[in-house]
Formats: structure tokens, C-alpha cells, sequence
């Protein structure tokens, strides 16, 4: 059975630009997977040079501190048995095969996450643990943005200071460590042991079924081309919006009205701000500016809020709750047949299975032609691997964290992608090259990612909802307050 699997992994390996984002049109190559594709990988790496470190552990635990889930994602660090399923295998193989190297034990210790998804039980955990001087975690996987006090009250180490861990590889998540590293240090990261980063990624999903209804062409020569743009989505949106007899574009679950895309009501808006080159923050140098000012910014606003209108049936505000019908669950628009496109993470293609019509998979739009690239972000409530103050074996644990995330690089990514195309939904090799084009051109918000824009972003959504592009009032009442919590922590950089 043809698939991509070669492809991606020539991808990982040699880290090139297989697909042009801005004016050539990549071929849409298949290639067979074959027997021995892993072992492929660990050759191609042994060549390079890398071996696994000559220590014993003598069954020393690697302690994990984890949700048990998260948003369907899969955020699991460990898995303790085979299954036959394969990226589950995959996991279960790289661990014991790093125990039996290092003569360690792994153990995840997974908190129970309740049905409300409160993220902050991780960070509650962490800052009790810590606090009491206990010595129970060595890494642990939190959501920075919800607590950054675990990081400026000195309760997270500062990874660029552990001897042992390779951060500048290719494993780890260059493009988290390139926007996080600040003053030189670093106090969260992510790899290729966290597929949180991998399955995070903000798509937009689109019925093939509706846009050839309504004789649309389907848009990945617009993304190959460099001409997917925001106006280009609202074209597309614009040619299917329609009341069919209902009295407005206000959600009813038995009304007739058809939209142009379903919105992750709570995200979105951020992550089309993104994908425009529009940042709250950025690192200049040593500093850290506020930026979301300037012609180009306001411009997107202005097209963003006719996107966004609520009364126009373009896009529809979709309730964060997948599936409710009564709700207008944003999924659950798209999977009845309601809207074109979708707002979703990658994560979504595998609760879409049972979806009858044939859907694609494509970037979020550029601002315009001239941009130079694409821009891919991901959740911005990431569980990012950290390591607490009271960890008293740093040597074993940086050992370990290497080649987990080596391994993970080598053994299991193929098999997530893998896992990605053959079994979560993603039906024709379009889509599949649209993966590699998100794949390459990930980044984060770092106002987001420590949690500085959460009111100001908040306010900006619900006047965008609104159709309202008069944000300036709102930014300026809110820089100063903005840039002091950024001040506050370049003096915590400082110290």
C-alpha cells in the first residue's frame, strides 16, 4: 500500500524543505514503506554518530509527572504493554529498550484529569511537591502559560545549565527553543518524546464533497502557489454561506443555515493573528518587545473582523464542547455537513473517522502573497517538559531525557505519521504533503506560551466575534499592564 512514510522520514532526517510554500508545486510523491523502515532510521543515525551513552543506572526510577489525558491528544510518555496498536507498540518498545541500555526503570505518574480538563491540577502538583522539599519528580510535563510563578519564584531549572542534555539536536523541538530561550536560559522544552507538539498543530479541514458541490477547486494548488491567503479563505467562504431559509446565521441545531467554517471559538482567532505574521511579543536581540501595533497588524484586524462576524454566516463560533449538537459544538458542525471548513488541531482527524464525506487538510492562511511563508502554531496550553528544583540526579536524568528523545526521533515519529495518514483520516496524499508543509513551518506565540496576552487576546477575540476591528483602544489600555509583566520577567532573567 502506497504511503508517505519514506518521504517524512528523509524529512526528519536531513531536515531539508521538501515542499516550496511560495511558488513551486511539489510532486505528490508516495513511496513504500517496506520492511525495516525503523531500522533504516537507526542506521542513518549510527552513521551520523550517535550511540547510546556507556552507563548504568543500577534500576534507578525516571519519575514523570503527567495527565493520564488531555483533549484527546496523545501526550502519554510511557506505555505498559503492547497493544498491537502501533504508535502505542512504538512507545512500549522505545521504552524498554532505553531501560535495558541505561538500567533504569521509566515511570510515568499520571494525575487523573478531570472531566473539565483543568490543566492547572499539573502546576497545583508541581508547586506542592516542590514547596515540601519532596524529591518525586525528575520531569515534569505542565502548562507553563496557567503558572509561570513555578518558573520566577526558582521552583524549574534552568535547562541550559544541565550538563547532559544536547538541546541544540535535531530532536528537540528547535522552533519552541528558539522563540523560549531568553537572556540565554531556558526552562522548558520540547522533543520528539512529545507528541503533544506534533498533534497540537492548527490545521484548517475542509469537505471535498461540498467544495466540488458548489464547483470549488480544492485549495492545495492556492497553498503550493503561495497564494493561500486570508482572502482567498474568505472567497471560499463567502461562495457557500447561505440562511437556506433560516432567519440568521445564529446556531440551531435543527436550522438550515450553512457557514463557511466552524471555528474553535476560543483559539481561533489567535491562530489566524499568527499565521498572518502578527505577534503580541517577539525577542529582539536580548530584549523582549511588544509588537502587536503597525499598519499590517491593523490591517489584519480589519479582515479579520469581516471574517468574523457573526452576523455574516462566513465563519461561525463554534462551542468549544467537539461534538454538542444543542451547543453547535464546532466539530460537530463540520462532521454534519453544516460548514466547508473546520479550525481544529491535528488531533481532530482521528475523532473524524467515522466522517462519511472525504475531507482535506490544509495551512492556515498567509496574510497575503507577499508573505514569505506560512505559519504553523500549535496549542498554546502545551504541557512542556520541565525539571523541578528538588531533582537530586540531574546526571541520570538529562542521560535519559537525550536518548528518549533520540530514540523517539528515530523510532517512533515515523510511526506517528504513519499512524496520522494510514489511521486518523487524512485521505489523500494532498493532505499528506499539506502535513509536511505545517511540519516545517511550526512556531508559538511567546506571549502566549508565558501566558502575558491571556486578558488582551480574550478582549480582542470577543470584538472580532462582533464584526468590531477597533482594537487600538483596547491594545493601549492594555500595553502597560503587558509590558510590565514582561519587565518582571527580564528582571527574574537578570537576577
Amino acid at each position: 500500500k502506497k504511503r508517505i512514510f519514506a518521504i517524512l522520514l528523509a524529512a526528519m532526517l536531513t531536515a531539508p524543505m521538501l515542499f516550496s510554500c511560495a511558488g513551486e508545486t511539489a510532486d505528490e510523491t508516495t513511496a513504500d514503506t517496506g520492511a525495516g523502515g525503523e531500522n533504516a532510521a537507526v542506521d542513518a543515525e549510527t552513521e551520523a554518530g550517535w550511540q547510546y551513552p556507556d552507563v548504568d543506572y543500577q534500576g534507578g526510577e525516571y519519575r514523570i509527572l503527567n495527565f493520564d489525558q488531555l483533549w484527546n491528544m496523545y501526550i502519554h510518555m510511557d506505555a505498559t504493554e503492547q497493544t498491537g496498536e502501533p504508535l502505542n507498540d512504538a512507545v512500549y518498545n522505545r521504552n524498554r529498550a532505553v531501560e535495558e541500555a541505561l538500567n533504569c526503570k521509566i515511570v510515568e505518574k499520571n494525575l487523573e484529569c478531570d472531566s473539565a480538563n483543568t490543566v492547572t491540577m499539573l502546576t497545583d502538583e508541581a508547586k506542592t511537591t516542590i514547596m515540601a522539599g519532596e524529591d518525586e519528580y525528575d520531569i515534569m510535563c505542565l502548562p507553563v502559560e496557567k503558572n509561570l510563578s513555578l518558573i520566577t519564584e526558582g521552583y524549574m531549572m534552568d535547562l541550559m545549565a544541565i550538563d547532559g542534555l544536547e538541546l541544540q539536536e535535531t530532536w528537540w523541538d528547535q522552533f519552541i527553543i528558539d522563540a523560549v530561550t531568553l537572556d540565554g536560559k531556558l526552562y522548558f522544552v520540547s522533543g520528539a518524546a512529545n507528541l503533544m507538539a506534533f498533534d497540537s498543530m492548527w490545521a484548517l479541514f475542509f469537505n471535498e464533497d461540498i467544495m466540488a458541490d458548489h464547483n470549488l477547486e480544492k485549495p492545495y494548488d492556492l497553498v503550493r502557489e503561495g497564494k493561500w491567503t486570508l482572502d482567498a479563505l474568505m472567497e471560499y467562504c463567502s461562495a457557500v454561506a447561505n440562511l437556506n431559509g433560516d432567519d440568521n446565521f445564529k446556531w440551531n441545531k435543527d436550522g438550515n443555515a450553512f457557514y463557511g467554517i466552524s471555528l474553535h471559538d476560543s483559539g481561533a482567532p489567535e491562530k489566524f493573528l499568527f499565521s498572518a505574521d502578527v505577534h503580541y511579543a517577539e525577542a529582539q536581540g536580548d530584549d523582549i518587545v511588544f509588537t502587536l501595533s503597525g499598519d499590517h497588524t491593523y490591517a489584519i484586524f480589519d479582515n479579520l473582523a469581516s471574517f468574523l462576524n457573526q452576523d455574516m454566516g462566513l465563519a461561525l463560533k463554534g462551542h468549544t464542547t467537539d461534538f454538542d449538537a444543542d451547543l453547535g459544538g464546532y466539530m460537530h458542525a463540520f462532521t454534519a455537513e453544516r460548514t466547508m471548513f473546520l479550525s481544529a488541531e491535528i488531533k481532530a482527524a482521528q475523532l473524524m473517522r467515522d466522517m462519511e464525506s472525504t475531507y482535506g487538510m490544509v495551512p492556515f492562511p498567509k496574510a497575503d502573497e507577499a508573505q514569505d511563508n506560512y505559519r504553523t502554531t500549535i496549542v498554546s496550553t502545551m504541557l512542556y517538559w520541565c525539571i523541578p528544583t528538588t531533582n537530586t540526579h540531574l546526571d541520570m536524568t538529562a542521560t535519559v531525557s537525550e536518548v528518549l528523545t533520540h530514540d523517539s526521533y528515530v523510532n517512533v515519529i515515523p510511526t506517528y505519521y504513519d499512524s496520522v495518514v494510514e489511521h486518523k483520516g487524512l485521505r489523500n496524499e494532498g493532505s499528506i504533503e499539506m502535513l509536511e508543509i505545517m511540519r516545517q513551518t511550526k512556531g508559538v506565540e511567546i506571549a502566549a506560551v508565558f501566558g502575558w496576552n491571556a486578558s488582551l487576546s480574550a478582549n480582542i477575540r470577543t470584538k472580532l466575534y462582533a464584526g468590531d476591528s477597533q482594537v487600538a483602544s483596547t491594545i493601549a489600555s492594555a500595553q502597560p499592564s503587558f509590558e510590565a509583566d514582561i519587565a518582571k520577567f527580564k528582571e527574574f532573567l537578570a537576577d
